[in-house]
């Protein structure tokens, strides 16, 4: 049935020439307005150079208007092959019973309506049946649901003392709850970016909960974990290469080359902390 469709013909061309271009493969040649008037939308890509009829002798349709009615095609049915030939035909009945007569412009706009319907529903269609074969193979490269539970956390860290540190695992990676003291927090606020390797502002990293540094427990250098309240800056301490961290996590010292990485985080309360976008 769709192949039958009016929209998938074989491919119109100028002058009914040979296809021989990317346009007279894809593209359709002008509408003729005078065609269409008067024979309809069908023929709105038709030369009227083609519809003129050859009106001499040789090719007129024979009526023998004074011959006998063999011959005719109403008495055709039973004449062996080898007897027929195109003077049997009558152009009367031909033209009142063969061809099939213009239909109205209700009927051919209704038509057409039905074409691209019908188009609609099978490209639709096939468009379904590509997404439920596809979507399989889309779900075997998408994380396991434990996995998607832990994205976007929630953890209860409750009251912590000065320089204590608690760890919460998300997304698989350990990550630092640490309370600064005083003192702590006096130093990172005083220390120039001139000194830093890695110039953040405590402010910066941590604007919210002044008093407590969340920081990813991940060695910026060969992701080894550092270790809370050690190191010449009594931050963060990571034993593997030498790489000092101050309490606000920044490297000061070693071969690490950026700063521990703060989780995007908010907090829900003084003592509950999201972790996540």
């Amino acid at each position: 049935m769709v192949v039958k469709q009016l929209e998938m013909n074989t491919p119109l061309t100028a002058k009914d020439k040979p296809v021989n271009s990317f346009g007279d493969e894809f593209l359709k040649p002008q509408t003729n307005g005078n065609m269409v008037a008067k024979h309809g939308q069908y023929a709105k890509y038709s030369d009227p150079a083609f519809t003129e009829v050859d009106t001499s002798k040789e090719v007129v349709l024979n009526t023998y208007p004074d011959g006998t009615r063999e011959g005719r095609i109403e008495t055709t049915t039973g004449v062996p092959l080898k007897e027929y030939n195109a003077s049997m035909w009558d152009e009367d009945f031909f033209r009142k019973h063969i061809l099939k007569p213009r239909q109205p412009d209700e009927a051919i706009e209704r038509a057409r309506v039905m074409d691209y319907a019908l188009n609609s529903v099978m490209v639709g269609f096939s468009i379904l049946m590509v997404r439920y074969a596809i979507l399989p193979v889309w779900y075997m490269g998408q994380p396991t649901m434990t996995m998607v539970g832990q994205m976007n956390i929630e953890a209860e860290i409750g009251q912590l003392e000065d320089k204590q540190c608690k760890t919460v695992v998300w997304r698989g990676k350990p990550v630092y709850v640490y309370k600064r003291s005083a003192k702590q927090m006096r130093d990172v606020e005083e220390t120039p970016m001139s000194a830093l390797k890695h110039p953040e502002t405590d402010v910066a990293r941590f604007p919210n909960n002044r008093l407590l540094a969340v920081c990813i427990a991940i060695c910026t250098h060969l992701g080894c974990i550092p270790i809370p309240n050690e190191g010449l800056f009594g931050g963060f301490f990571c034993p593997c290469h030498g790489s000092h961290y101050d309490a606000s996590g920044r490297i000061r010292q070693g071969p690490a080359p950026l700063n521990l990485e703060v989780p995007p985080h908010k907090w829900v309360n003084d003592e509950t902390i999201y972790l996540g976008n």
